[in-house]
């Protein structure tokens, strides 16, 4: 039985770490055709790609102050960002993700009026379409976290209208369970 459980741990063990090599060494040139060029391209292939993929990166349409602060917030989450380094992954950022303030919807009307649509116009619209959202069907409690995780990620809900924003959400885009 002991060796049964050893060679398991082995085999377990080995599979870990031929996932991490694979990905390691699989994706990489996938995430860097993802992002366009430009300087301070290099800096977000090492600094940002090491954690995750292009997909959080391409998402977000931001101004300057506030790619810096993502960039801030991801160095205190483990981030390696050289400081001779960080001023150019930020106006990278900002050059090739800059500020928008809203994607239309790609469906037209996909968007009922009502209280609260003001709120995700100005807030979800900023960096993304209405697809993410119309396609869900969340409860109140389920929409709260997920404006939570988005604003966690830098949208610009202000707390005075956050609740409007969830009462629209629920309204519309109602858990059908």
């Amino acid at each position: 039985m002991k060796v049964i459980a050893k060679s398991l741990t082995v085999l377990l063990a080995a599979g870990i770490c031929a996932s991490v090599m694979l990905r390691a060494g699989g994706t990489s040139a996938a995430q860097q055709a993802s992002l366009p060029e430009g300087p301070g391209n290099d800096v977000a292939q090492t600094s940002c790609l090491a954690c995750h993929g292009a997909e959080p990166i391409l998402q977000q349409h931001l101004p300057r102050a506030k790619w810096q602060a993502e960039v801030e917030k991801m160095e205190r989450w483990g981030a390696e960002v050289p400081p001779d380094k960080k001023a150019s992954l930020i106006d990278y950022l900002a050059a090739s993700f800059g500020d928008h303030r809203i994607i239309p919807p790609k469906q037209a009307g996909a968007l009922r009026d009502g209280a609260g649509v003001d709120v995700l116009r100005d807030s979800c619209l900023a960096c993304h379409g209405s697809e993410p959202i119309t396609q869900q069907r969340l409860t109140a409690a389920q929409w709260t976290r997920e404006i939570d995780k988005m604003i966690g990620w830098g949208a610009d809900v202000p707390p005075n209208k956050k609740k409007a924003l969830i009462d629209y959400l629920a309204k519309n885009f109602p858990s059908n369970k």
